[in-house]
């Protein structure tokens, strides 16, 4: 029997599917395989959670729980479907404190971040000037090192200020610039750090740098891509997708993406 869990992994809900399945293993090796536990951050969940919601419809459409069960290519739904299905059928039952797995939510989450060796920027926006929380970027490091130092860089604004001209200077630095363009259902883009205009910009490296590769690809909402004016004119200037944007691959180096807001 084939156990499959997807989930928010720090949620509670997720850690008691998880274990509840390990246990249903453990206990019934001859029955069960080994199950498939996809512990996934936020932005990651809510993708596949609204795939998943097109393709099951009904009663889905208003699924709320963090995590989904599928059970012999089936779903069963939720840790609680999943937990009372145990119960009837195999006679498990959860021993585990509740507090428990708030902890082990919490521990799975942290070294899920940190276990890949990557950058995570936090930026904090103000929408009119009222806080609307931080936002949490994965940069891709390991595959795009020189975009990722530049998208860095700027965000702790360590480089100070560049001189454009005898009377202008960049503020190499993210912090208090604006968000200058909205495309519905396209992206939003900022990273002016002259006037936050949109028609200007500088890079840690000079004006511009150059294209560094084409792998992350733009398929997903809350992709991170450097703006440019044509190949190789990456400056300071960067969006963030609302929707996959297939037609941009290629034309735009994507560096990161959305963990959480």
């Amino acid at each position: 029997m084939k156990v499959e869990i997807y989930g928010l992994i720090k949620k509670e809900p997720f850690q008691k599917a998880l274990y509840c399945a390990q246990d249903l293993y453990e206990a019934h090796p001859k029955i069960f395989q080994k199950p498939e536990i996809h512990g996934l951050l936020e932005f990651d969940w809510i993708a596949y959670l609204s795939v998943k919601k097109r393709e099951l419809g009904g009663r889905y459409w208003k699924y709320t729980s963090p995590v989904l069960v599928i059970l012999n290519n089936e779903v069963l739904g939720s840790d609680e479907d999943f937990r009372k299905w145990a119960e009837e059928n195999y006679s498990c039952y959860d021993y585990r404190p509740v507090a428990l797995y708030s902890t082990l939510g919490t521990e799975a989450y942290v070294n899920t971040l940190y276990e890949r060796n990557r950058i995570l920027v936090s930026i904090l926006i103000t929408i009119g000037g009222e806080r609307c929380g931080p936002l949490l970027l994965e940069l891709y490091s390991d595959i795009l090192p020189k975009t990722c130092e530049n998208f860095r860089a700027l965000c702790t604004g360590e480089n100070g200020l560049v001189p454009k001209n005898e009377v202008e200077s960049y503020k190499m630095h993210y912090k208090g610039t604006l968000f200058f363009r909205l495309v519905k259902n396209g992206w939003i883009q900022g990273g002016d750090v002259l006037h936050s205009r949109g028609n200007d910009g500088c890079s840690i490296y000079g004006r511009t740098f150059e294209d560094e590769n084409f792998a992350i690809k733009h398929d997903r909402r809350g992709i991170l891509s450097m703006a440019n004016a044509g190949r190789h004119t990456n400056d300071s200037q960067f969006f963030i997708t609302l929707a996959p944007t297939p037609w941009m691959d290629n034309l735009y180096v994507a560096f990161g993406k959305k963990r959480w807001s």
